[in-house]
């Protein structure tokens, strides 16, 4: 059977597993680890100013309240950890996970120079197999990071954030989207494909990938960046 997608449209999310639709993720995960500790001291002054704005839009959103349980997966230097922190107050508490050793000592003092160590705790781990019991948390959050796992990895991620999450709770999803098929986000995909390691954010079908996997959007928005497109996606599970 023919799974190409016709040149007069761009796919669409049924279209999802067909490589002209969203692109795989060439490097393992201890490639994507080593990477992230060694570029972690200068990850923010790289990168770290270009995603602020839609990840601070995608924590507006989410609005963590006093008294909540938040997880962030993937919170790199951690500074949404910190505004996280804000939003809970003192009788709440936010966990941050990450696979990265290097990214984990940065959001550690990013998290102290805060003074908010005393409701944050920072896990290093994997978002496929969350070290954390069912309906933990209030909110879940990831910005720029599901979008790092290969295709067939998207499915245990997500079910492994329901898992976690409250059946009232909400989830945050701020990543690179293809939902426009521009010349910029295919020149992007194969700049991914020719360099995994460093281009390794690839755009995917966001609100869509959510509702395919428990999730209900409540609230989606799509922000410009560097000629790409972020959607911002606030769900609730089913």
């Amino acid at each position: 059977m023919d799974t190409s997608v016709p040149p007069d449209r761009h796919p669409t999310f049924a279209d999802w597993r067909s490589p002209d639709s969203i692109t795989r993720v060439d490097r393992s995960k201890r490639d994507a680890i080593a990477w992230y500790d060694r570029i972690s001291p200068w990850y923010d002054a790289l990168v770290g100013r270009f995603d602020r704005r839609p990840r601070n839009r995608g924590i507006a959103l989410l609005n963590a309240e006093p008294g909540e349980r938040a997880l962030e997966v993937g919170f790199g230097t951690g500074r949404a950890l910190v505004s996280f922190a804000d939003g809970v107050g003192s009788d709440g508490h936010v966990v941050g996970l990450d696979s990265s050793s290097g990214m984990s000592a940065v959001a550690r003092e990013r998290v102290a120079a805060a003074d908010v160590t005393d409701r944050v705790s920072i896990v290093q781990g994997d978002a496929e197999r969350l070290p954390f019991d069912g309906d933990a948390f209030d909110a879940v959050f990831a910005s720029f990071t599901l979008e790092l796992f290969d295709t067939p990895s998207l499915p245990r991620v997500l079910g492994e954030w329901r898992r976690v999450l409250r059946d009232d709770g909400r989830l945050g999803v701020v990543a690179l989207s293809t939902r426009d098929g521009g010349l910029v986000t295919r020149a992007y995909e194969r700049l991914h494909e020719a360099f995994p390691r460093y281009a390794d954010c690839r755009p995917i079908f966001v609100r869509e990938l959510l509702e395919e996997n428990e999730f209900d959007a409540v609230e989606a928005e799509t922000r410009p960046l560097w000629g790409l497109t972020v959607e911002i996606v606030v769900a609730t599970p089913r």
